[in-house]
């Protein structure tokens, strides 16, 4: 039994074993725990970077690609790589490699690129056998490494195609007879930008022996002097980088310029070529002039402290040239302005103009350069010089630089132009360019405040940067030259204290290709309906990082909108018109995103339907997870959760607030009829008024001859025959009292409720014929309470009142109103005796006269 166990665990353990080495051929990275591995069909790579490893671990033969990048590794032990013979990069660069051996790299016979940049490589450990096993190497990177200059052995690497090293002049040609096999070298960077040069003199000798370079990067390598005849071996070359060699400047450009014809040169890159703090400088036709003869497709001239240029000399710029870089240069306007439009190019950049150098940025020592080293004489370009300044001075002083061109020159083949953070405050005012094929303009990060215009004959621009300009005024004919336009950026201005306003949307009525749009952190509060009725073929739309709490505009009409961006505003929910819109969209758009991170969105009551909608719509609301309910600790990708939540929570308080809502509504009515009841006299009085004041039939009075009448006369029809034979007859035929009754002095056509309230207003008393019939008319009701608002309210509570009774009546027959005038008031009672009535009619008159 127990030999049969002994025979089971023994299986076991082979099949484990088998399994190990099994899942180690797997895992190319079992040599390493720290690394990390990436196959493809044909190469495995081998991620070791910044992982802390001291000592190079034995590598599986299957690796072809290895990084050691950012490690602690101190020295290549011998044979290290004997068993990689597929290994095909090696890069062994930010380590603390000082030691090599002969036998380092054996083993590396398919090896194409070793890059091995800052390592204190002592200079003596790196002989010419350590480098020789390397016999496919093509690319080579050797840059801060050395503690002193020594001459590289490169002899034995005969494939050799790229070749990145420091290089130190020491008084002796630094490339020797050991790079005259180096036939396949292409590519040599000596740039003292990402290691050390220092190279003070270029002569005929320095490449003799490398005759086949098509790329070589000179920069920062401190050239004081370039000898004619230094590049003229170098037939092949395409490109030439000689930026930052300040002690160089344009002068001792001239010898470069003069060679290149000779070469095959393609782009040529000239930067900073003079002290950080120089004078302004001038470009001359003979640094330029040689360069016609070439084949140039781009030029780099940034940072030269560029003011001026000869007239003519543009016209020297090969017909090949697509490409310029001006940048970084203090361009002043000059003749030359007038060949810009010959000029060839199909891009220029001319950012960064006015930008503030760094202070701290030593200038180059230069030595003393012997006469006679240019082709361009000194003391004529001094002349030539002075002439050039002479002239800009006279057009100065004629105030002739608008004259110089009708509309503003543009090279004739131009697409891309760059004008991006030049320092330049201005507004646009009205501007024609000349015949162009303009179709990218990048003026961004200037202080452009005011987009006047205008600009015309831009007809091929497609993409347009106005960005951070501060602007805050735009004319709504500005972007009339829009009709092509597919990208507007129009980011971070003032731009709302414009466009809340543009309430037709005649800002963009003409940019109707637009697909990109955006119009981010320009402080809008709110946009009008109208304000993108033009744009029906945007894609995306940004108008994020605003002040929106609201959104109005409509959009159901961008059937190509995939992506809307609300994120960072002040949106606490999304009206139902708006999110409609989204879903009529969501039907032509299927991936149509919406973002709205950064709002403070509210899970309450008022914001239900928000989150119902994000529940079912279609639309793509973005980062969800991200984007939390102010009120709940849930965020909004769980919207349907929410949604569940508040309707249990918002249903309980639906019929109290029903009921709550209903009863202040009929408590409301109640009070605003108890109040229209209490005062409903003074109302009708006040309107009556106003109507007859309308009408002209009631005009102010100052004084007592203002009034057309003495009384008016209130009546029932029953009590007419009193009035007629005997009250007309006393007061208006003996007494003389101007009297107005309804049947005689009111006006045709007037309703008879205004022809009342004139009669009151333009009559010195009221008299109130009291009786029975009386107090059964409505409408001497109406008069009563007319006369008693008039007593009140025009007439400063003057008793206008007089009160005639016709017969006894009890006081438990008048209405309080008129019990209550007759308790404060006089009154007078109809005799029925003839001596009475003489002293009536007479107490009468006297009562209407006062």
């Amino acid at each position: 039994m127990s030999n049969k166990v002994s025979v089971y665990c023994i299986a076991i353990l082979i099949i484990a074993t088998k399994t190990v080495k099994a899942s180690m051929r797997n895992d190319p990275c079992h040599f390493e725990r720290k690394c990390s591995c990436l196959y493809t069909r044909e190469t495995v790579t081998a991620n070791c970077s910044a992982k802390g490893i001291q000592h190079i671990p034995t590598i599986p033969t299957t690796v072809t690609n290895i990084s050691f990048y950012n490690n602690l590794i101190y020295s290549v032990d011998k044979e290290a790589f004997k068993m990689n013979y597929n290994l095909i990069y090696l890069d062994l660069s930010y380590n603390f490699i000082g030691t090599l051996y002969p036998s380092s790299f054996q083993g590396l016979s398919k090896l194409e690129t070793l890059v091995m940049s800052n390592n204190p490589i002592n200079h003596t450990a790196l002989s010419i056998y350590v480098l020789k096993p390397l016999v496919s190497l093509l690319h080579l990177t050797l840059k801060r490494n050395f503690d002193q200059p020594f001459l590289l052995h490169v002899a034995p690497l005969v494939s050799l195609q790229t070749l990145k090293i420091d290089a130190v002049s020491n008084g002796n040609e630094p490339f020797g007879v050991g790079y005259e096999k180096l036939y396949f070298l292409q590519e040599l960077d000596l740039s003292g930008l990402t290691g050390y040069c220092i190279l003070k003199a270029i002569t005929q000798n320095t490449f003799k022996y490398m005759p086949y370079i098509e790329r070589l990067d000179l920069s920062k390598c401190q050239i004081n002097t370039i000898s004619i005849g230094s590049f003229t071996i170098l037939v092949h070359l395409k490109y030439l980088d000689l930026s930052d060699n300040r002690c160089l400047k344009f002068r001792g450009l001239a010898n470069v310029t003069r060679e290149l014809p000779s070469t095959s040169i393609e782009i040529l890159r000239i930067n900073k070529m003079h002290q950080t703090f120089d004078l302004n400088t001038i470009m001359t036709k003979c640094q330029v002039e040689p360069l016609r003869y070439t084949n140039l497709t781009e030029m780099q001239l940034a940072g030269n402290r560029l003011q001026i240029i000869e007239s003519g000399a543009l016209q020297y710029l090969p017909k090949t040239l697509k490409k310029i870089s001006i940048a970084d240069n203090e361009f002043s306007f000059g003749e030359y302005i007038k060949d810009v439009s010959d000029v060839t190019v199909e891009e220029v950049n001319a950012s960064y103009m006015g930008l503030s150098h760094y202070l701290m940025d030593p200038d180059e020592i230069c030595e003393h350069r012997q006469p006679g080293y240019s082709p361009c004489n000194e003391s004529t370009d001094f002349y030539r010089e002075f002439k050039i300044k002479r002239n800009i001075e006279d057009l100065h002083r004629q105030n002739a630089f608008l004259s110089l061109f009708g509309f503003v020159p543009i090279p004739m083949k131009l697409r891309k132009f760059h004008f991006r953070e030049c320092k330049l405050r201005y507004y646009i005012p009205e501007m024609n360019f000349e015949n162009n094929i303009v179709e990218f303009i990048d003026i961004s990060f200037n202080a452009f405040y005011d987009w006047q215009g205008p600009i015309t004959n831009l007809r091929y621009l497609t993409f347009l940067d106005i960005s951070n300009n501060f602007c805050s005024k735009v004319s709504t004919e500005f972007f009339e030259y829009g009709t092509n336009l597919t990208t507007l950026l129009i980011q971070n201005n003032l731009l709302g204290f414009v466009l809340p306003k543009d309430i037709n949307g005649k800002i963009l009525a003409k940019v109707t290709k637009l697909k990109v749009l955006n119009l981010a952190d320009n402080r809008i509060p709110s946009l009008p309906k109208a304000i993108f009725n033009s744009q029906t073929e945007i894609r995306i739309l940004n108008l994020s990082g605003n002040m929106f709490e609201n959104l109005i505009f409509k959009i159901d009409h961008m059937t190509k909108l995939s992506y809307l961006d609300l994120s960072d505003n002040r949106l606490s929910t999304l009206a139902s018109s708006f999110t409609k819109q989204l879903d009529i969209l969501s039907k032509n758009v299927p991936n149509l995103t919406v973002n709205l991170l950064g709002n403070p969105i509210k899970c309450t009551c008022e914001s239900i339907q928000l989150i119902q909608w994000i529940a079912s719509t279609n639309v793509h609301v973005l980062d969800m997870i991200k984007q939390n309910c102010q009120s709940h600790q849930i965020n909004l990708n769980s919207s349907k959760l929410i949604y569940d939540i508040l309707k249990k929570k918002c249903s309980s308080y639906t019929t109290t607030i029903v009921t709550v809502v209903s009863w202040l509504v009929i408590f409301g009515i109640v009070i605003i009829a108890g109040i229209a009841y209490r005062y409903r006299w003074k109302l009708r009085y006040a309107y009556y008024i106003v109507k007859g004041k309308h009408h002209g039939q009631i005009k102010p009075f100052r004084t007592d001859d203002d009034f057309v009448f003495d009384a008016f006369i209130s009546y029932a029809d029953d009590d007419g025959p009193f009035v007629y034979t005997k009250f007309l007859k006393h007061l208006e035929e003996d007494r003389n009292i101007r009297c107005c009754i309804h049947k005689r002095d009111f006006l045709a056509g007037n309703d008879i409720a205004t022809n009342i309230t004139s009669a009151i207003h333009n009559s010195r008393k009221t008299v109130i014929i009291m009786s029975q019939h009386f107090l059964e008319s409505d409408w001497c009701l109406f008069e009563f309470n007319m006369a008693k608002m008039e007593s009140i309210y025009a007439r400063s509570k003057e008793n206008i009142i007089m009160l005639v009774f016709l017969e006894q009546m009890s006081s438990k027959d008048l209405p309080l109103n008129i019990l209550e005038l007759v308790q404060s008031k006089s009154y007078i009672e109809y005799p029925n005796d003839e001596y009475g009535d003489v002293v009536f009619w007479d107490k009468l008159k006297e009562a209407l006269s006062v």
